[in-house]
């Protein structure tokens, strides 16, 4: 889970190296010309779908594998699409990495899931996944408080009802990749408004659910126990 400590680090870490990006014309010039080399070859185009279906494909890849994230091809998206095309596209594969996620773990099980997944993380969580059925509110909270490739590939394991995953889903990764999308479009444009407006949000929300999520496992537990 994500603790609370982790997300002040995360913080601290984005402050410094959006001061390094706002500070430093060589940082920033190094930085343009690496979204233009890439921007500029054949894989990808803004008027080519293959560019479209590669980056849904990592954003897919993204949800299902732990050393993965799409935070680092979103620039590229914008830059190439816009702030609405990346949204959608962001989104898409996101949806169909939670499916698929879904998917292996529901009819593929346990032998293939410790092969995606460490077994100390499916020890940790696998007994929470496992009372699932009984908190709705849980499967919500943990799309946000949890890593994005853990919950899919439990819930399966579980056998959680499919269409209450997925729309457990749409509603905690509609609001995270649009302050995703324009908060990293903030900082490019150096946008310190929608930078600050973004950034708050985030921390205020990631904050809440994590609490909520502690509060609401403590609470099962509990019951358990009595």
């Amino acid at each position: 889970m994500i603790a609370q400590s982790k997300i002040l680090k995360i913080i601290l870490l984005v402050i410094i190296l959006v001061a390094i990006f706002w500070g430093s014309n060589t940082v920033e010039n190094y930085f343009k010309t690496i979204i233009a080399s890439i921007t500029n070859t054949n894989y990808f185009d803004s008027e080519s779908w293959s560019s479209m279906a590669i980056f849904g494909a990592l954003a897919v890849l993204s949800v299902m594998l732990v050393s993965f994230s799409s935070i680092w091809i979103i620039p590229i998206a914008i830059s190439l699409w816009g702030d609405s095309l990346t949204l959608a596209l962001l989104l898409a594969g996101w949806l169909l990495g939670s499916i698929f996620s879904y998917i292996i773990g529901r009819y593929a099980g346990y032998p293939i899931v410790r092969k995606i997944i460490s077994e100390e993380k499916i020890n940790n969580y696998s007994e929470i996944f496992s009372r699932a059925r009984e908190s709705f509110n849980l499967i919500i909270l943990s799309r946000f408080a949890l890593p994005s490739e853990i919950p899919g590939y439990l819930l399966g394991i579980a056998k959680y009802p499919f269409f209450k995953y997925l729309f457990a889903t749409i509603i905690s990764e509609i609001p995270y990749a649009i302050v995703a999308v324009y908060f990293i479009d903030a900082i490019i444009n150096k946008n310190i408004t929608v930078f600050l407006f973004a950034g708050i949000i985030w921390i205020i929300a990631a904050m809440a659910m994590v609490k909520m999520y502690k509060k609401v496992v403590s609470e099962k537990n509990t019951t358990m126990l009595s």
